[in-house]
């Protein structure tokens, strides 16, 4: 009879030890829910803005195209108009056109030297050492303009991009103990996206790093982006 006591007895704190082993799964997966929810709320909002930017660009782009129909007319009608005059004053209207030519050339060119920039200022980060400087990047120009959507077109970055890795320079900022070891089970075939979500659950595991997180957002250390 003794041993059975003694049997219930150890056998109970085993049963709590369960118990809150699976409490704290519930709410690490009702937080991955949450988290799951707002980014799929941040990717509706950047699907809306995106389309919003396209329909403003077009409509931009529509009175130019006319414009550039127009001036084609006029153009058309004035050569006309001229090819009835002297030779020394279809020479002089020839040269016009060459100097339009060039200059209309050198525009052209200045366009695609601006879009090559673009086009290396817009490369993705690749790894989280490019995101964390990235991050920095964007940082920097936030304190200086005081606007995300400006520090973004700024370093030439989608809002979505800098929601969707934020929680690796977060944890790099707040708690660089653990993203040195969280750094421990990246590798090459590793994608970012899932290297992210893992420091999101790293932080979100941790009641002190993400009161540290909130704490350096409101001081501005951190971009205030919305808490996932």
């Amino acid at each position: 009879m003794t041993y059975v006591f003694l049997l219930g007895v150890s056998a109970a704190p085993t049963v709590q030890l369960a118990l809150n082993n699976k409490a704290h799964e519930l709410q690490m997966c009702k937080k991955k829910m949450e988290w799951q929810n707002e980014k799929i709320e941040e990717l509706t909002k950047e699907r809306d803005f995106l389309k919003e930017q396209l329909v403003s660009a077009l409509k931009k782009d529509e009175p130019k195209a006319t414009a550039g129909s127009s001036s084609v007319s006029t153009l058309d009608s004035s050569s006309s108009e001229m090819s009835s005059k002297s030779t020394d004053s279809e020479s002089s209207n020839s040269s016009s056109s060459e100097d339009k030519k060039r200059k209309k050339k050198g525009k052209g060119r200045k366009k695609a030297s601006k879009m090559v920039k673009m086009e290396k200022t817009l490369q993705r980060a690749r790894n989280p050492e490019q995101a964390l400087a990235r991050y920095k990047k964007i940082l920097k120009y936030y304190k200086r303009l005081g606007t995300m959507s400006g520090a973004f077109r700024k370093v030439g970055v989608d809002r979505n991009t800098v929601v969707v890795n934020a929680p690796i320079a977060e944890l790099s900022i707040a708690a660089p103990d653990q993203y040195k070891e969280a750094l421990k089970t990246y590798t090459h075939s590793t994608k970012l996206k899932a290297f992210a979500e893992h420091c999101a659950l790293t932080i979100l595991g941790d009641v002190e790093i993400v009161d540290t997180v909130n704490t350096l957002k409101a001081s501005g250390k951190l971009l205030p982006l919305k808490n996932k």
